[in-house]
């Protein structure tokens, strides 16, 4: 599972430093650049709670095998691209792959770890979520200075094969609830409204087409929420946002996306750019960041106790969100940026593991949706973070002063959150496998 979900986590960064020379081999546009980057995550995100459906009722082992095949030939027809169109497709089908994947793993943490190693096990499994994006960056790094960009496709399938042969002798059996496959649907109607809001986004310098698109957007995310809400199983329960814990842990893992997948590829960007350093250096300058979610997590051992996971969480916002202006004073500066991803770093071994746990307490039968619904807000996080900055490219100090404000506000509202004791929510439906 780890295998898998660390080449999820890594392909959202991976191309980063590799965008100079993909560019000019494929002749990409600036709009073409940011799907590539934001197209993968988007897809993932939006279909991750419909991929959780279908692998309820075709069996978790198998829907996962799916998902990393789909994965691997994605990746191939990537390295291999020689026009934009197809390196944007492949990026949109490894998307798919990551969304039959993630759920799958989720759901088979649980079968393995039914005991009180489950709370470890899935903090393991949303940390590798949380650094997977700056390990991505070192891969980057080094195999576009060694063999350039097509192999930052091409590693996947080095992953894929691990995944493949380990989960082929896993032990975990989950039995498939053919029931709940029904309504999948429903999860690429909101991918489809939401992908046509971002790109609505990145034509903002054409009104009147951004606008349409804007407004198609919001209204087929409406259509999804008005007939979600009346389902008889509906894909997100409303009741999973009834708990004010719950609420701040999603509020954070969706700005946790918008801030860290955006500012590691605006920073590896500047640092080629500005400072003409090699992608294998700036690979090497982002491990401040695994390096400082390590330390915070250390620290935070220490002192274990001492703060209630949504404390934690607004702690760990204000980290990212002070970082964030950091990079607002100084976008293109390395002391800014080392700074920035050392604050991020901290901040996101708060964050991560503390809002893993908390969107998942208490939440009886809808348990397995609850963290689905966490992940598809994370991934849609980082694909708005990527395509902002491409609507306001003449503003993006702004954009990343605004993205601070964003968190310190959070952060605020998660250290005033008192605490109450929560009560575990009642089933009105079938028992979901945990998804």
């Amino acid at each position: 599972m780890v295998t898998a979900q660390l080449m999820v986590g890594v392909d959202a960064t991976i191309l980063a430093l590799a965008i100079p020379g993909m560019t000019a081999d494929l002749q990409l546009s600036t709009e073409a650049v940011a799907w590539v980057m934001a197209g993968y995550v988007l897809v993932a995100g939006a279909l991750m709670i419909a991929g959780g459906r279908i692998a309820q009722a075709a069996g978790y082992a198998r829907m996962m095998t799916l998902g990393l095949v789909t994965f691997g030939l994605a990746s191939a027809v990537g390295g291999a691209a020689d026009a934009g169109w197809i390196l944007i497709g492949a990026r949109l089908a490894q998307g798919v792959g990551a969304a039959a994947m993630t759920p799958a793993a989720m759901a088979r943490l649980s079968a393995a770890f039914p005991g009180d190693d489950r709370a470890k096990a899935y903090g393991i499994f949303g940390m590798i979520m949380g650094s997977g994006t700056a390990i991505g960056l070192l891969f980057g790094g080094v195999l576009t200075q060694v063999s350039g960009w097509r192999a930052c496709m091409y590693v996947n399938l080095v992953f894929v094969a691990i995944s493949l042969v380990l989960s082929a002798f896993a032990r975990d059996r989950v039995e498939p609830s053919p029931g709940h496959g029904r309504g999948w649907w429903g999860g690429v109607v909101l991918g489809v409204g939401v992908a046509l809001v971002i790109q609505a986004l990145t034509v903002v310098d054409t009104p009147g087409p951004a606008a349409a698109l804007a407004l198609a957007g919001i209204a087929v995310v409406g259509l999804f929420a008005a007939t979600d809400r009346r389902a008889a199983t509906p894909m997100i329960p409303v009741v999973l946002f009834q708990n004010a814990t719950r609420r701040i842990a999603y509020y954070a893992l969706f700005l946790w996306g918008i801030a860290t997948i955006a500012t590691f590829v605006a920073a590896s960007g500047s640092l080629q750019r500005e400072h003409h350093l090699a992608p294998l250096a700036v690979g090497a300058l982002f491990l401040i960041y695994p390096a400082a979610v390590q330390i915070g997590l250390a620290i935070a051992r220490r002192l274990c106790g001492t703060l209630s996971p949504v404390r934690s969480i607004g702690l760990g916002l204000a980290l990212i969100g002070v970082g964030q202006a950091v990079l607002a004073l100084s976008p293109d500066g390395v002391a800014a940026i080392l700074a920035a991803l050392g604050l991020m770093g901290l901040g996101t071994s708060q964050v991560m593991p503390n809002a893993n746990s908390a969107m998942n307490q208490d939440a009886g039968p809808h348990a397995g949706v609850a963290g689905a619904v966490g992940t598809t807000l994370q991934q849609l996080g980082g694909s708005f973070g990527l395509a902002i900055p491409v609507a306001f490219a003449a503003w993006t100090t702004h954009a990343a002063s605004v993205t601070a404000l964003l968190l310190l506000s959070a952060s605020l509202l998660a250290l005033r959150q008192p605490q109450v004791t929560t009560t575990p929510i009642a089933s009105t439906e079938p028992k979901e496998a945990s998804a």
